[in-house]
């Protein structure tokens, strides 16, 4: 595979990522403001929450050593590496790439 193609494909799937994170966080916002006018929210809505908060503060978890800390650029990809060998997920759910079906 050649190194544009490469390229292209990790954009296409950190853009979709963005894309996924973009609109959990606007249906979150949704479940939020219906829990503030004192509405009742179900299983489902309190379960995308969860999942949303647990995203937020993974984004935040790895965006901020890059910013903060030099060399982060090289560390932060082999901490990921390291963590998912030992089944611990540090992407939130939006960058995660599924097990493609048929191989």
């Amino acid at each position: 595979m050649e190194i544009v193609a490469i390229i292209e494909e990790h954009a296409h799937h950190f853009l979709i990522g963005l894309k996924t994170e973009y609109t959990g966080e606007k249906e979150a916002v949704v479940i939020i403001r219906k829990y503030i006018d004192g509405q009742r929210i179900s299983e489902e809505e309190y379960h995308v929450l969860k999942t949303q908060l647990a995203d937020s503060l993974k984004i935040v978890g790895i965006g901020v050593p890059f910013a903060l800390i030099p060399g982060a650029s090289i560390v932060m990809p082999i901490l990921i590496k390291v963590a998912e060998k030992h089944n611990i997920e540090l992407m939130p759910s939006g960058f995660v790439q599924k097990p493609k079906s048929g191989a």
